[in-house]
């Protein structure tokens, strides 16, 4: 009885696997559905083995039709968001608006983000995410070439959030300099000027570099990132040798 029922739901699994082939036309189902196929047939039968198939089995559809317009959607309201932040300033922009360019309801919309403030959060996760994290190979002086490159380039979601000062935006950027940045001119400017508070010497790091990167992208422009990048070093006195 025990083998009639594995034998059913091994069937069962197959028509499955079927049907989904069909419907997303992926070959890497059909490849987990020979793995399945054969696993399942082994000797072990026992009820956690089954329990074991049967999680397999739901991770490998997990990414259904539904999920894929869960995605597109909050796609959309992402790229209305980016697209509003060209135009304005982010303090500016309403819900509506995203909602009226993105092209969806207002419950659609709550139900993806509780408020723009998520959406301003997810923008600076995807612009901060790996940027301060340096190869042991880069000197500071390509570290923060890179760091001024990579603002640059995006520059059309940075721009107005910079240089309105926007406070959640200032934050985070702050929290990742004094991270990063920080410590890799600090012993410099420690034995350079020994008498003055290690907070005073973070602080003037980080608001040199968020003023001298609002300037190039409001005034600068003209000058590559590697000469912004001298132009920091040379003002705090350090890795200009």
């Amino acid at each position: 009885m025990e083998l009639k029922r594995e034998k059913e739901t091994n069937q069962l699994l197959r028509q499955t696997f079927i049907s989904i082939d069909l419907l997303r036309d992926e070959t890497s189902i059909s490849s987990l559905h020979d793995l399945l196929s054969t696993t399942i047939n082994r000797k072990d039968r026992s009820k956690l083995f089954r329990v074991y198939v049967t999680e397999q089995f739901v991770q490998s559809v997990h990414m259904t039709v539904q999920d894929r317009r869960i995605t597109k959607t909050r796609k959309a309201i992402y790229q209305a968001f980016l697209q509003l932040l060209n135009q304005k300033d982010y303090e500016a922009i309403t819900v509506q608006e995203i909602i009226d360019l993105a092209d969806v309801g207002r419950s659609t919309f709550y139900s993806h983000y509780e408020s723009k403030e998520l959406l301003l959060d997810e923008l600076c996760q995807k612009l901060f995410h790996h940027l301060f994290e340096r190869a042991e190979h880069l000197s500071p002086q390509d570290y923060l070439a890179h760091i001024f490159q990579h603002f640059k380039k995006n520059q059309d979601h940075v721009t107005s959030l910079l240089l309105s000062k926007n406070d959640y935006f200032i934050r985070q950027l702050r929290k990742e300099l004094e991270h990063d940045v920080y410590p890799m001119v600090a012993d410099e400017l420690i034995k350079a000027h020994p008498t003055l508070p290690h907070s005073y010497l973070k602080h003037l790091v980080v608001s040199h570099f968020i003023e001298t990167l609002s300037w190039w992208l409001k005034k600068g422009k003209s000058y590559t990132e590697q000469e912004v990048t001298q132009f920091y070093l040379e003002i705090l006195k350090v890795g200009s040798n």
